[in-house]
C-alpha cells in the first residue's frame, strides 16, 4: 500500500497583515509557493494603497474611459455581480465614505494614529451600477466616484486558487475555498467564528465583522445606507455557501444590516449555514482568518440546517 501524498502547509500575511495559508494534498512545494506568490501579485496590482496599482490609476482617472487589464475587468464585474446579490449592501462604490470614516492607510498605520475627536461626516454611497461601467477591455467611473475591491477580491480569487490545486484549502484572511477529498479522505474541517466547525468538500467558508478590523471610533464595514460604519454589525459572522466568493459577500451582506435584517437574506441567496458572535474572545477563531480544523465535531449551532450535501 503506497503512503499518501503529503499535506503541503503555507502560512503567510498578505492583503495589510491578513492571515492566509494554503494546504494542498498531492501537491509540489512548487505548486503551493506559486499560488502564494499569485496572491502578493493580486495585492500589488489591486491595492488601493498604493497610488501605482492599476485600481488607483482607475480611480485617478474617474470621469475618463480608462483601458483596464483582464483581470481587473473580471474583479469589475463581481464587484456589479456582488451589488446585486447583497441588495446593494456589498457595494465597492463605498470607498470614499470608507476613507472618510478613517479607513485611509493600512490598518496597522489606522491604529496607530491617535483618536479622533467628533465623528467624521457620513457620505453618500451611490449605487455601484450608477458610478461604473465596464467594457472590453475599459471601464469608468463617474467624476468624484473610486471603487475599492475588498469586497469581494480575496473570495474571488480564494476559488481560483483552490480549483487550481484541486484537493486543497484557500483561507485568503478569513475567506476560504476548500475543495477535494483533504488529508484524510473525508473533506476539509474549517473552524467558524463561533468556534464550531464544518467539514466540505466542495464549499467557500468567509468570516467577517467589525471586528476583524477596527479601530478606535470605528470599523471597516460601512453601510451604503448611511455613509458611516454599520451599527448592527455583529463581531463576527461565519457564512458557508456554494464558493468563497458568495460565501464573502454573503457574510458582508449580513455583517453589513445585522442579523435581524441580513440572515433572512444570505439564506434566500445560497448560504448553507450562518454562525456569528457578537464579540471575539480568546478563542474564537480571528475574523481575518478562520482556519482548517482535522479535529472537534461540527456543533449544531447554526441556522438552518445544513441544505448542501458536501457540508455536514
Amino acid at each position: 500500500m503506497s503512503a499518501a501524498p503529503p499535506l503541503a502547509v503555507h502560512r503567510f500575511t498578505a492583503f495589510g497583515g491578513a492571515r492566509c495559508e494554503v494546504l494542498a494534498r498531492g501537491c509540489t512545494d512548487a505548486d503551493v509557493s506559486a499560488a502564494v506568490a499569485e496572491v502578493y501579485a493580486f495585492e500589488a496590482r489591486l491595492t488601493r494603497f498604493d497610488p501605482g496599482s492599476e485600481l488607483s490609476r482607475l480611480n485617478a482617472a474617474a470621469g475618463a474611459r480608462t483601458a483596464i487589464s483582464p483581470l481587473l475587468e473580471e474583479l469589475l464585474r463581481v464587484t456589479l455581480d456582488a451589488f446585486e446579490l447583497s441588495d446593494g449592501a456589498v457595494n465597492a462604490a463605498v470607498l470614499p465614505a470608507l476613507v472618510a470614516a478613517g479607513y485611509d492607510r493600512t490598518i496597522a498605520a489606522v491604529r496607530g494614529r491617535p483618536v479622533r475627536g467628533a465623528p467624521p461626516a457620513a457620505v453618500a454611497v451611490p449605487p455601484l451600477d450608477a458610478v461604473l461601467e465596464v467594457g472590453e477591455g475599459w471601464a469608468r467611473l463617474r467624476p468624484g466616484a473610486a471603487v475599492d475591491l475588498g469586497g469581494v477580491g480575496k473570495g474571488w480569487l480564494a476559488d481560483r486558487l483552490a480549483e487550481r490545486l484541486e484537493n486543497a484549502t484557500v483561507n485568503l484572511g478569513g475567506d476560504l475555498r476548500a475543495l477535494g477529498a483533504g488529508p484524510e479522505g473525508d473533506g476539509w474541517r474549517v473552524g467558524l467564528c463561533d468556534g464550531s466547525a464544518v467539514r466540505v468538500v466542495d464549499a467557500g467558508i468567509a468570516t467577517s465583522g467589525r471586528a476583524g478590523r477596527s479601530w478606535a471610533g470605528g470599523h471597516h464595514l460601512v453601510d451604503p445606507r448611511t455613509g458611516r460604519p454599520a451599527t448592527a454589525a455583529p463581531g463576527a459572522v461565519s457564512v458557508v455557501a456554494s464558493d468563497a466568493l458568495r460565501a464573502e459577500v454573503l457574510a458582508k451582506l449580513v455583517a453589513i444590516r445585522g442579523l435581524a435584517e441580513g440572515v433572512p437574506v444570505a439564506l434566500a441567496r445560497g448560504a448553507a449555514r450562518i454562525t456569528s458572535v457578537s464579540a471575539l474572545d480568546a478563542d474564537a477563531p480571528d475574523a481575518e482568518g478562520a482556519s482548517p480544523r482535522r479535529s472537534a465535531p461540527a456543533a449544531p449551532t447554526a441556522v438552518p440546517p445544513l441544505p448542501l450535501e458536501n457540508v455536514a
